[in-house]
Protein backbone atom coordinates (compact mmCIF):
# COMPACT_ATOMS: atom_id res chain seq x y z
CA UNK A 1 0.00 0.00 0.00
CA UNK A 2 1.39 3.36 -1.08
CA UNK A 3 1.61 5.94 1.71
CA UNK A 4 -0.69 8.27 0.54
CA UNK A 5 -3.91 5.20 -0.38
CA UNK A 6 -5.03 6.55 2.92
CA UNK A 7 -6.60 9.27 1.22
CA UNK A 8 -8.50 7.57 -1.38
CA UNK A 9 -9.89 4.63 1.33
CA UNK A 10 -9.81 6.08 4.53
CA UNK A 11 -13.88 6.61 4.90
CA UNK A 12 -13.55 10.85 5.27
CA UNK A 13 -16.05 12.76 2.90
CA UNK A 14 -15.13 14.01 -0.52
CA UNK A 15 -15.93 17.88 -1.00
CA UNK A 16 -16.80 20.15 -3.35
CA UNK A 17 -15.06 23.69 -3.52
CA UNK A 18 -18.40 25.21 -2.43
CA UNK A 19 -19.07 22.31 0.40
CA UNK A 20 -15.80 22.65 1.79
CA UNK A 21 -16.17 26.46 1.57
CA UNK A 22 -19.57 26.31 3.47
CA UNK A 23 -17.68 24.48 6.48
CA UNK A 24 -15.04 27.03 6.35
CA UNK A 25 -16.23 29.45 8.80
CA UNK A 26 -16.70 26.83 11.93
CA UNK A 27 -13.00 25.77 10.81
CA UNK A 28 -12.23 29.18 11.44
CA UNK A 29 -13.64 29.31 14.62
CA UNK A 30 -12.39 26.54 16.15
CA UNK A 31 -8.66 27.52 14.90
CA UNK A 32 -9.38 30.85 16.52
CA UNK A 33 -10.55 29.93 19.74
CA UNK A 34 -7.51 27.31 20.28
CA UNK A 35 -4.80 30.22 18.95
CA UNK A 36 -6.38 32.56 21.79
CA UNK A 37 -6.24 29.06 24.49
CA UNK A 38 -2.65 28.95 23.60
CA UNK A 39 -1.99 32.16 24.05
CA UNK A 40 -3.59 32.58 27.43
CA UNK A 41 -1.76 29.32 28.41
CA UNK A 42 1.56 30.99 27.41
CA UNK A 43 1.05 34.18 29.46
CA UNK A 44 -0.26 32.13 32.35
CA UNK A 45 3.38 30.21 32.00
CA UNK A 46 5.42 33.07 31.83
CA UNK A 47 3.39 34.24 34.98
CA UNK A 48 3.89 30.80 36.86
CA UNK A 49 7.81 30.07 36.02
CA UNK A 50 8.21 33.77 38.57
CA UNK A 51 7.71 30.52 40.89
CA UNK A 52 8.58 27.40 39.62
CA UNK A 53 10.10 27.17 36.13
CA UNK A 54 9.91 23.06 35.55
CA UNK A 55 6.53 23.21 36.72
CA UNK A 56 5.00 25.50 34.93
CA UNK A 57 6.97 24.80 31.25
CA UNK A 58 5.68 21.21 31.91
CA UNK A 59 2.31 22.07 32.52
CA UNK A 60 2.22 24.29 29.68
CA UNK A 61 3.40 21.52 27.34
CA UNK A 62 0.91 19.29 28.51
CA UNK A 63 -1.63 22.11 27.87
CA UNK A 64 -0.63 22.65 24.50
CA UNK A 65 -0.59 19.05 23.12
CA UNK A 66 -4.19 18.96 24.48
CA UNK A 67 -5.49 22.05 23.47
CA UNK A 68 -4.09 20.79 20.03
CA UNK A 69 -5.24 17.08 19.94
CA UNK A 70 -8.72 18.51 20.93
CA UNK A 71 -8.24 20.95 17.68
CA UNK A 72 -7.46 17.83 15.32
CA UNK A 73 -10.04 16.10 16.78
CA UNK A 74 -12.89 19.00 16.01
CA UNK A 75 -11.34 19.03 12.51
CA UNK A 76 -11.48 15.26 12.21
CA UNK A 77 -15.33 15.59 12.92
CA UNK A 78 -15.94 18.19 10.34
CA UNK A 79 -15.00 15.54 7.66
CA UNK A 80 -11.27 17.36 7.20
CA UNK A 81 -7.80 16.57 8.26
CA UNK A 82 -5.76 18.70 10.31
CA UNK A 83 -2.27 19.44 8.91
CA UNK A 84 0.94 20.70 10.95
CA UNK A 85 -0.07 23.82 12.91
CA UNK A 86 -3.55 25.06 11.68
CA UNK A 87 -3.82 24.11 8.19
CA UNK A 88 -6.62 21.87 7.07
CA UNK A 89 -6.89 19.94 4.38
CA UNK A 90 -10.02 18.63 2.44
CA UNK A 91 -10.72 15.64 0.75
CA UNK A 92 -11.50 17.07 -2.62
CA UNK A 93 -14.29 15.01 -5.59
CA UNK A 94 -11.28 15.62 -8.26
CA UNK A 95 -9.39 12.01 -7.42
CA UNK A 96 -6.25 12.40 -5.45
CA UNK A 97 -6.63 16.01 -4.92
CA UNK A 98 -7.26 17.89 -1.48
CA UNK A 99 -8.58 21.10 -0.89
CA UNK A 100 -6.11 22.86 1.18
CA UNK A 101 -6.78 25.99 3.63
CA UNK A 102 -4.62 27.75 6.26
CA UNK A 103 -4.85 29.72 8.97
CA UNK A 104 -5.36 33.51 7.80
CA UNK A 105 -7.09 32.72 4.62
CA UNK A 106 -10.78 33.56 4.14
CA UNK A 107 -11.71 30.94 1.62
CA UNK A 108 -9.76 27.92 0.09
CA UNK A 109 -8.10 28.89 -2.59
CA UNK A 110 -5.03 26.67 -3.15
CA UNK A 111 -5.35 22.47 -3.90
CA UNK A 112 -2.60 19.91 -3.55
CA UNK A 113 -2.07 16.24 -4.43
CA UNK A 114 -2.33 14.02 -1.84
CA UNK A 115 1.34 12.93 -2.24
CA UNK A 116 2.28 16.44 -1.41
CA UNK A 117 2.44 18.91 1.38
CA UNK A 118 1.84 22.46 1.75
CA UNK A 119 5.13 23.44 0.29
CA UNK A 120 3.19 22.46 -3.30
CA UNK A 121 0.20 24.23 -2.81
CA UNK A 122 -0.69 25.34 -5.85
CA UNK A 123 -3.75 28.11 -6.27
CA UNK A 124 -7.16 27.13 -7.86
CA UNK A 125 -7.03 28.70 -11.75
CA UNK A 126 -10.34 27.23 -12.15
CA UNK A 127 -12.61 26.94 -9.35
CA UNK A 128 -15.53 25.24 -11.40
CA UNK A 129 -13.40 22.14 -12.21
CA UNK A 130 -13.95 21.84 -7.79
CA UNK A 131 -17.58 22.37 -8.26
CA UNK A 132 -19.15 19.36 -9.90
CA UNK A 133 -20.77 17.00 -7.75
CA UNK A 134 -21.36 13.19 -9.15
CA UNK A 135 -24.92 12.25 -9.24
CA UNK A 136 -26.10 8.30 -8.75
CA UNK A 137 -29.30 8.65 -10.70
Amino acid sequence: MKQYDQFTDDGMPAFTLEQANRILPKVIELTEQVIESLEDAKVRMESEQLFNEDDAQQSYDLQVALMLERWSNQIVKLGAYPKGYFTVDFKSMIPETLLCWTFGETKITHTHKIWENFKHRRPIEHPEVYSFEFSLN
